[in-house]
């Protein structure tokens, strides 16, 4: 078969989040090639272009309220956008590639549109895709508009360059001032309410181990969550805050002072943090979800260590006692095994 012309929104710039470049490399590597789309304008261009694309990629779908100014924009953009995707060519396959079940802190006309625009972008897509297994039915059952529609569960790939040296653990604990003796316990990465750091935050100051640390790295656009957590850090020493946009050597610093990553995260689909900390073999400690539990079969319970309920102090202070050795087995979650699943899946979609 002939090598697909994949047209992707976002493209190879958006450089907010690694997973995009991650995927569309793998793709590449797979014999596709990639039209970068960084704006829901470009894609309605790319539906018109002669010769159209074979597959159609949307991340993200919800964008189109980032890439507006206002809610009369937005709901201009997503008319054009469907409008277009109904009038594509009848060569063009059109995959959602579901991220999130809704956007994120969401605003209220976000929250009143988005159910009307999933249904609206369901009668114009072949297929979805998600980021592990045991998300595939998680999405029909939240979104029943793609219920019927062909999907597959791709793994989030891993991060390449992601893995740390020996020495990488005594040198980030320098940073901080920490030693070989202290047990870190750390999230990194942007820190925002649906990601449950104040949960970490109630149940570390509830432990009682004074070996035990807990740094909390990335940056935090909301205000009084920052405020929050620095007074919590000003009650307990064993605190560390490290609130900046974290430029890659310093993220590879972070994760690498910590023996567990904890992320107590709410109402969410996928995590590249908890892939991220993985491919740099930390182990994670975050709620039983269906992407977490799909992680924890795939990888063991020692790497993915996951709890029901509220998080409990009890957790942190027995985690670090627990560590793996070594390397978890991320075969399956290398980029070139994801973009050959994905291709596969398209080319599925063409027959």
């Amino acid at each position: 078969m002939a090598a697909l012309r994949v047209a992707s929104w976002p493209g190879f710039e958006a450089m907010h989040n690694a997973f995009v470049p991650i995927f569309l490399h793998a793709l590449e590597q797979a014999g596709c090639t990639i039209q970068s789309l960084e704006r829901a304008t470009d894609l309605v261009g790319a539906l018109k272009a002669d010769p159209p694309p074979d597959i159609v990629l949307l991340h993200w779908a919800e964008r189109v309220f980032g890439e507006t100014a206002n809610r009369w924009q937005s709901l201009s953009s997503i008319r054009s956008l469907l409008s277009a995707l109904s009038r594509r060519s009848d060569t063009t396959r059109v995959v959602w590639l579901v991220h999130n079940l809704a956007p994120h802190d969401a605003r209220p006309l976000q929250r009143l549109v988005w159910p009307h625009y999933v249904r609206g972008l369901a009668r114009r897509i072949d297929g979805f895709l998600t980021l592990s297994p045991g998300t595939v039915d998680p999405v029909r059952s939240a979104l029943p508009a793609l219920a019927e529609l062909p999907a597959a569960g791709l793994w989030h790939p891993a991060y390449p360059h992601a893995a740390l040296p020996p020495a990488a653990r005594e040198q980030a604990r320098a940073v901080y001032g920490w030693g070989a003796q202290d047990r870190v316990l750390g999230y990194c990465g942007q820190i925002r309410p649906y990601k449950g750091v104040e949960d970490l935050v109630t149940a570390f100051e509830a432990t009682d181990r004074t070996d035990l640390r807990l740094l909390l790295a990335g940056r935090t656009g909301a205000t009084g969550l920052a405020e929050t957590l620095t007074r919590a850090a000003a009650r307990d020493p064993r605190i560390t805050l490290d609130f900046r946009t974290l430029p890659p050597e310093a993220f590879r610093a972070a994760l690498g002072a910590c023996d567990v990553i904890a992320a107590p995260l709410r109402r969410y689909l996928h995590s590249g943090s908890l892939v991220h900390a993985l491919s740099a073999a930390r182990p994670v400690l975050t709620p039983s979800t269906p992407f977490a539990d799909s992680l924890r079969a795939a990888l063991g319970p020692t790497w993915v260590n996951t709890y029901d309920g509220p998080l409990t102090p009890g957790q942190l202070q027995t985690v670090p006692e627990t560590l793996p050795q070594g390397q978890p087995d991320l075969a399956a979650f290398a980029p070139e095994a994801v973009g050959r699943q994905a291709v596969t899946f398209f080319e599925s979609l063409q027959r």
